[in-house]
């Protein structure tokens, strides 16, 4: 058991923690040459020896095609499992499937589980493959919280059988950036359905709309409800925001006025490096101010990409995101809002005022 003061779930648990770094890892496609090691591994271990990073976070087949599973990258890391967040999603295994997977968790150490759906299939040999959705990622936070309690399941002389429980801290996603009102309602409903079913932190989806992850923390505050925020930053570049503003990668969303900026600074002399590092760490800035418990950073492939952006958000002052809050707004055309804004007056905090507020 994991009750180490810098694992994940102490550190997310804890009010006084200070504003904490996760980093994304994406598996690869493929093994590595004999005598090689992979990539993402590497890099794991480069991030974990470092301690501003509080958790890495190990995808699980991002964007649906085959890759390397989480559990295997995991298993490299076993004696730093109380920092290692892993992907188990729905679309590529059915109930019985996610339930063994989770069992396999529980018995290596690994706790820290990030509950979703999933993408849909988007590769596979020599054919897209099907994608399986037995149940969704409320369920799978429903089947986790059970096997915390100590899973009852038919014994072999027809009683009931209590087994013994586990200690999941599960975490679930949410997208903030849906454009219609029928879209982002239902989002925070079944957000809303996540947490009562034990979702115990959450990850919002991509998007670069510092209002709308704002909006997602008023939501929350208006319910009572505090359950831990970690701010997701994904680090641009022309050829992901074209990827992203496409519509083609599910939860992850770039607007038409945002592609236009990156594609002006893209075409400078360090191709956009410098705006794009100082875009990542102004979004923590902010993350850090609207008093989100933490700031993911994904892509990314080489640690001091990473520890760069982190020394650069040091750098500004207490008051600055006030100003990158106003500055990082990038909506979709007449995108919806369930809070009113007060920019205008200079102050970067919503006004309270929503029919959606409970």
């Amino acid at each position: 058991m994991n009750h180490k003061t810098d694992s994940f779930r102490v550190r997310v648990q804890d009010s006084a923690s200070p504003f904490l770094y996760g980093a994304e890892i994406v598996s690869t496609r493929g093994i590595p040459a004999e005598g090689e090691t992979a990539a993402p591994l590497s890099l794991s271990r480069s991030l974990l020896s470092d301690s501003r990073i509080a958790w890495i976070s190990i995808t699980d087949n991002p964007g649906g095609g085959p890759m390397l599973p989480p559990d295997w990258f995991a298993g490299q890391l076993v004696e730093q499992s109380h920092r290692v967040v892993v992907h188990l999603t729905c679309k590529d295994m059915n109930r019985i499937a996610l339930e063994s997977a989770a069992w396999r968790y529980a018995a290596e150490g690994f706790e820290n589980i990030l509950a979703l759906s999933g993408d849909l299939p988007t590769g596979g040999y020599p054919k897209f493959g099907l994608g399986v959705f037995d149940i969704d990622s409320v369920a799978l936070i429903d089947m986790l919280s059970n096997m915390n309690a100590g899973l009852e399941v038919p014994g072999r002389r027809g009683n009931v059988e209590k087994l013994n429980p586990t200690r999941f801290f599960p975490g679930c996603a949410v997208s903030p950036f849906k454009k219609n009102e029928n879209e982002l309602v239902p989002h925070y409903v079944k957000m809303l359905r996540k947490i009562q079913a034990g979702a115990q932190w959450i990850l919002p989806q991509l998007g670069y709309d510092m209002r709308k992850f704002h909006e997602l923390k008023l939501f929350l505050d208006s319910r009572d409800l505090g359950t831990p925020l970690l701010g997701n930053v994904y680090v641009l570049n022309k050829t992901v925001a074209k990827l992203f503003h496409s519509g083609r990668l599910a939860g992850c969303v770039v607007s038409a006025p945002l592609l236009a900026d990156i594609e002006k600074y893209a075409s400078g002399e360090d191709k956009g490096k410098k705006y794009f590092q100082e875009f990542a760490a102004k979004q923590l800035a902010v993350f850090r101010g609207l008093g989100f418990k933490g700031g993911y950073l994904g892509g990314l492939g080489k640690p001091e990409q990473f520890f760069e952006i982190l020394e650069l958000s040091a750098t500004f002052s207490s008051n600055d995101w006030n100003e990158f809050y106003r500055e990082i707004q990038y909506p979709q055309t007449d995108e919806f809002y369930c809070f009113e804004d007060s920019v205008a007056s200079g102050d970067p905090t919503p006004q309270r005022e929503s029919r959606y507020e409970q």
